[in-house]
């Protein structure tokens, strides 16, 4: 199943998805497996989103402290 996302690129888990979603897509897909399919497919969709909304948090701190900083008068 899906590795903690401490221990995995999040273009690794990208791609899993990626791959995961294409099999989704077969109409041969057994049912069972789908629905575990699905179920991962899900937890790192929640995995990806977590981690690029922390990515974007953190851009824009910096981005606000730079703004900041460039609002202060030289010393």
């Amino acid at each position: 199943m899906a590795e903690p996302e401490s221990e995995r690129p999040i273009e690794a888990a990208l791609e899993r998805l990626e791959t995961i979603a294409d099999k989704l897509e077969d109409p041969q897909l057994d049912l069972d497996e789908a629905v575990k399919l699905y179920e991962e497919g899900l937890l790192l969709y929640a995995e990806c989103t977590t981690r690029l909304d922390a990515a974007d948090q953190r851009i824009t701190k910096l981005a606000d402290a730079l703004a900041q900083q460039s609002k202060r008068p030289p010393s």
